[in-house]
């Protein structure tokens, strides 16, 4: 269960005022000494300099104003009866969740708002939710405006050695919003409006999402990860995306089961002195090798979007000499991580196998992969299909795509513009 702790906060607030009247030594936890200066002994003294913070801030951010938001409530549920901080102390961590929800299952046309709170425990063990922020109820939260104005106002309000992200939501990794779902809309259309592919807000009307260009750059900080609780976030081009933004991104090529990540662990895993997401994805790897039928469907990549140098190096090299074998694939020989023909998202590696890669080139390629992928797992089928190859990341396969997709990617996507998959 989950409590507002605010009166209980206010009377160990007015508690601790006293006890600081009453000593007259009392530290303010924000400062420690430094040296300005000589006393008149001839000796320094200090000064009150601001500490730099040792916690670390947790960001989950949770888009369940969709049909995922029953699955979504759970998960949260499950973040709360994990490990948390106790405590709201200077030094303490801290759990963030931004949320919207639907009011009852299916139903898009009563808004609610988003809102930010942090979650944590009291010293009596009760699970407490501060709200900090709270959004009109009309304000979608697959937005880059209301993620940067929840992350600018984290960042500036708590201090902290490192911050990292979780999302979960609907996704469909580098296409344009609504494309999975519509191909043929955008394909008749003279122009396919704007390109969004991470979050979901449900409407009347439809749908919105969010481009992951504007989720990139709605980030403020530097992140010690990015996990993503999502279909089809496990592409080349996601992970590109966020070079310059996160140690280490999490997800999948293909779809992901309903129950997502491992939520009752995941603060365990990612407060830690140094965060683990990697483990994280091996948790989430583990429960679903274990289970059986088509519950056994996982694929999961940990990748250091930093390292991928080599890999841009050796895929630009092999794009310009295969380029007419690749333009000539057929899907139904290079191993894909879609159902239902939404055919968008093939194995990298296979796809320069199928063209004809030599045993040198294979082994180049294998080095880059290895360079910056941390972990890679899959079961041997994901539902309907098998897993044959699997070497972490998909991509676009442009013998499958169409002109619009095409077009998308080559001015969109900056994967293509470093590696010229299509020029």
């Amino acid at each position: 269960m989950i409590t507002d702790c605010i009166m209980q906060r206010l009377h160990i607030w007015v508690y601790a005022m006293l006890l600081a009247v009453s000593v007259s030594c009392f530290k303010d936890p924000n400062f420690e000494p430094g040296f300005n200066g000589e006393d008149n002994g001839g000796r320094t003294l200090p000064e009150r300099a601001f500490t730099q913070p040792s916690r670390r801030v947790m960001i989950m951010i949770s888009a369940g104003f969709n049909s995922l938001s029953d699955y979504l409530a759970s998960d949260l549920e499950e973040l709360a009866g994990g490990e948390l901080p106790v405590g709201t102390s200077y030094s303490s961590d801290i759990v963030m969740v931004l949320e919207r929800s639907v009011t009852s299952a299916g139903n898009y046309d009563t808004p609610s708002p988003a809102s930010l709170y942090r979650l944590y425990k009291d010293f009596q063990g009760t699970v407490c939710r501060d709200t900090l922020m709270v959004w009109d109820p009309d304000t979608p939260l697959s937005s880059g405006q209301t993620i940067h104005e929840a992350l600018s106002f984290i960042q500036s309000r708590f201090p902290a050695k490192g911050y990292g992200i979780v999302i979960s939501s609907h996704a469909s990794g580098w296409l344009p919003a609504g494309y999975y779902e519509s191909p043929s809309s955008f394909e008749k259309a003279s122009s396919g409006g704007p390109f969004r592919s991470i979050g979901q807000d449900k409407t009347p009307r439809g749908g919105i999402e969010m481009e992951l260009k504007d989720f990139a750059e709605a980030i403020p900080m530097h992140l010690d990860y990015l996990l993503i609780d999502a279909c089809l976030s496990g592409c080349v081009e996601v992970a590109y995306a966020f070079r310059d933004i996160a140690d280490v991104v999490g997800f999948s090529p293909a779809e992901v089961l309903a129950n997502g990540f491992m939520y009752d662990t995941i603060t365990t895993r990612l407060l830690a002195r140094t965060p683990d997401p990697v483990s994280v994805c091996k948790d989430y790897f583990a429960f679903y090798d274990r289970q059986s039928g088509s519950s056994r469907s996982a694929t999961i990549t940990a990748v250091a979007p930093g390292r991928m140098d080599s890999l841009v190096s050796v895929c630009r090299e092999l794009f310009a000499k295969y380029r007419a074998e690749i333009s000539r694939l057929k899907g139904k020989d290079v191993q894909g991580y879609f159902r239902y023909d939404h055919h968008y998202f093939y194995d990298l590696k296979d796809i320069l196998l199928n063209a004809g890669i030599n045993s040198d080139e294979e082994a180049r390629l294998d080095a880059a992969l290895e360079e910056c992928i941390l972990y890679k797992a899959a079961t041997p089928y994901f539902l309907n299909f098998p897993i044959d190859v699997y070497s972490g990341m998909s991509m676009y396969l442009p013998s499958m795509g169409s002109p619009f997709l095409d077009n998308f990617y080559k001015t969109q996507i900056d994967w293509n513009k470093a590696t010229e998959l299509l020029k």
